[in-house]
């Protein structure tokens, strides 16, 4: 082990566990708070009852501890790193993820708003609005889920309106000149058969990260607006129909990988800039010539209806459309000089039909459906080398067609022991029109051969099942195991001028066991898992040259790993937890490699390397406590989580890596009595830990995107 701090961990764990004066307390000042999940698409189940390793957040954890999208997960999830190429998420579980996210593929590891895939990853940084729950899904859900969940998937779901009315307005000023504001109203339009919610916010706040050239801006600024809109009806007591609509813009600076990790030589062999090496290193500064802009939006609408054939029996059927436009633009060469500027356009839309039928006979409990995805994305790429008088242009058309059909079943052999059977199929046809062109940027010339115009059509299939079994050693142990395939389906290189080129799909082999337990009266929730992954012909895309990547499909992976999680409330207003895992994910075998930013191409052994963002240990902390204070009620919370190293190329180099750090959470928040009133004072990222999220090779020299600084602010909550 290459640290102490993993043992550290587990002291702190065990010393969380060990015996505390039980003072003279209800029960319930000590009980931990039941989470309820639908990760089974059975019903609602309870978090400590459902056989998959789950972390789940529900609306008032969220809210205190500041999480405002799903890079915010990250610290408080085993095993989720979440990394980015611009506007573009990359999300990884369990070192499960991809950072082809250009049109032609597809990510590894998913993201559902309310049952709905979100299928690219443009659209994925998106604020939560007005959520009631998060549900972070680990290993592949090859059979429920389907599409791509090869790692894993993140469920965000949104509050339902009801009977009840509710709403809630809160404002939020902080440094860098954070504004935002949030509201939300939910209650009955026609008692108990109408209800309806609408929520809205809007957020700003400069550049995280200073332009030392006045004809750039400042990277990482935000400027987002967006809107829900639920509408819920229940004519009878059996059937309930919701209407869902969203919409979010986004005007903010991207930061991109601008944070150069090499002294850079304008000229080769040359003296180095002298401007881009008085800042390398300090990752709050950028030296970048041109403006970066966003306009992204993206926004959807779905209904989902709900029938009960009986008490034992429920048809659902959920209709979505969705819409993600995306235009960018920035430097890409991250130095003062004007040698290469970015710009991508990709406009998308998508819309999904899902069908299924579950319900219970006596002891077995079951789920059948049908799925269907249909895809089109236009792009229009230019990467602009002022340097080379060159521009490469492709604009590649890609349409998705899949549909699938799964059933999965649980059958109680005995009170204590279940068994669990699933299988899906999957079809998807995928075409790629290619326009590729690459021409001279004074003369707009084509260079010789170009353009390149042909379509590529591409059919994947794939079955994929899933066997489990779980045993209750009494009310609060349940052991678990399961045996599961993931798919990935294959594709295309967007910038590719190659007729022939394409990549075949991926699968993964999960082979999985647990255990979630509870105990001292529900004071203590234990869960952990131990699992080992066969990956096969995983999709790697590397970084050649200014506008080409090559995305080929390795031989296979090997990802061995041990998680743990734990909640306890040792007195009454103190809830202590943590996790601790350890990864294991590597290249099994992987003889020729293409080496990133290698011209010409040039392949390595990458044999026994580390996958991306795969840190082979981490661990996170975090405690709670809730007190009275001045006639009102108060709580103070802090969090504090560790990642290990990190590679971000199959090279493993040690420039295009991110060594171990950490990362400081802490709130405090403040009720008065008999009010509706809350205010809370946050930070994140006390320490102003400097570290990468993603590198990329196609700027000047080998450069990362950093992570957010110091943040902190105050907020005032009204709740009626």
């Amino acid at each position: 082990m290459p640290t102490l701090r993993p043992l550290l961990t587990t002291s702190a764990i065990l010393a969380a566990l060990a015996p505390v004066p039980v003072l003279a307390q209800a029960a319930d000042d000590f009980t931990l708070e039941e989470i309820i999940v639908t990760a089974t698409k059975m019903g609602d189940t309870r978090l400590q009852e459902t056989p998959i390793a789950i972390t789940a957040f529900t609306a008032d954890s969220l809210e205190k501890t500041g999480m405002k999208d799903i890079r915010d997960l990250a610290g408080s999830t085993p095993n989720l790193v979440i990394a980015q190429n611009g506007a573009f998420s990359q999300i990884y579980i369990r070192g499960i993820g991809s950072n082809n996210v250009f049109a032609g593929s597809d990510p590894s590891t998913t993201m559902h708003v309310d049952g709905v895939y979100i299928a690219r990853p443009a659209a994925a940084f998106s604020n939560f609005l007005d959520v009631e729950r998060i549900e972070v899904l680990r290993g592949p859900q090859g059979t429920l889920y389907g599409r791509n969940s090869v790692g894993g998937t993140i469920n965000v779901v949104s509050r339902l309106p009801d009977q009840k009315v509710r709403a809630k307005a809160q404002a939020t000023i902080g440094n860098y000149d954070l504004y935002r504001g949030e509201a939300y109203v939910s209650g009955p339009l026609v008692e108990d058969r109408l209800y309806g919610s609408v929520s809205v916010m809007g957020s700003k706040h400069d550049g995280y990260f200073k332009n030392v050239v006045a004809s750039g801006n400042d990277r990482a600024s935000e400027d987002t607006w967006g809107a829900r809109a639920i509408l819920r009806a229940t004519p009878n007591e059996a059937l309930d129909i919701v209407f869902r609509a969203d919409y979010m813009a986004d005007y903010g600076h991207s930061v991109g990988n601008q944070a150069l990790l090499q002294p850079f030589r304008p000229v080769a062999g040359g003296p180095v800039d002298p401007i881009t090496e008085a800042i390398r290193g300090d990752w709050h500064k950028v030296a970048v010539d041109s403006p970066s802009n966003t306009d992204r939006k993206v926004k959807g609408m779905s209904a989902e209806i709900t029938y009960s054939l009986s008490d034992a029996m429920e048809l659902k059927s959920l209709t979505a459309y969705r819409k993600s436009d995306m235009d960018y633009i920035t430097d890409t060469d991250a130095t003062h000089l004007r040698r290469q500027e970015t710009r991508q356009r990709e406009f998308q839309d998508q819309w999904s039909q899902e069908l299924n039928l579950s319900g219970r006979v006596d002891k077995f409990k079951y789920v059948v459906g049908l799925y269907y995805f249909d895809e089109h994305i236009d792009t229009n790429t230019l990467v602009i080398a002022y340097n080379l008088n060159r521009v490469t242009n492709p604009a590649p058309t890609v349409d998705t067609k899949a549909w699938a059909g799964y059933g999965q079943g649980s059958y109680d052999v005995t009170d204590q022991f279940t068994l669990t059977s699933g299988i899906r199929y999957t079809d998807e046809k995928k075409t790629f029109d290619q326009s590729l062109n690459i021409y001279t940027l004074t003369t707009g010339v084509p260079l010789a051969t170009y353009p390149r115009l042909y379509l590529n059509e591409g059919k994947y299939t794939a079955w994929t099942p899933k066997f489990g079994a779980e045993f209750k050693v009494d009310e609060d142990v349940m052991l678990y195991a399961s045996a599961t395939r993931g798919f990935k389906s294959g594709g295309f290189n967007f910038s590719s001028a190659n007729v022939a080129q394409g990549f075949a799909p991926e699968t993964l082999w999960s082979y999985e066991a647990g255990f979630k337990t509870e105990f001292a009266d529900k004071r203590v929730r234990l869960n952990g898992s131990v699992f080992t992954y066969d990956y096969n012909d995983l999709q790697v895309q590397s970084f050649l040259s200014p506008g080409v990547v090559d995305i080929t499909n390795a031989s296979d992976a090997k990802v061995d790993g041990v998680e743990l999680e734990l909640t306890t409330r040792p007195v009454s207003g103190l809830e202590i937890g943590g996790s601790l895992t350890w990864l294991d994910a590597k290249y099994k075998n992987y003889p020729q490699a293409p080496v990133p930013g290698a011209t010409p191409v040039v392949t390595i052994d990458a044999s026994g390397k580390y996958l991306n963002s795969a840190p082979k240990w981490a661990y996170s902390l975090y405690g709670q406590y809730s007190f009275d204070l001045g006639g009102g009620s108060a709580f103070v919370r802090g969090e504090y989580g560790w990642k290990d190293r990190q590679y971000f190329t199959l090279v493993n180099d040690a420039i295009q890596t991110m060594g171990s750090y950490d990362l400081i959470n802490a709130s405090f928040g403040y009720s008065p009595a008999d009010s509706n009133w809350q205010v809370i004072v946050y930070g994140r990222n006390l320490s102003d830990t400097q570290y990468l999220v993603s590198t990329g090779t196609f700027t000047a020299v080998p450069s990362g995107t950093p992570g957010d600084p110091r943040t902190y602010g105050i907020r005032l909550t009204y709740s009626y």
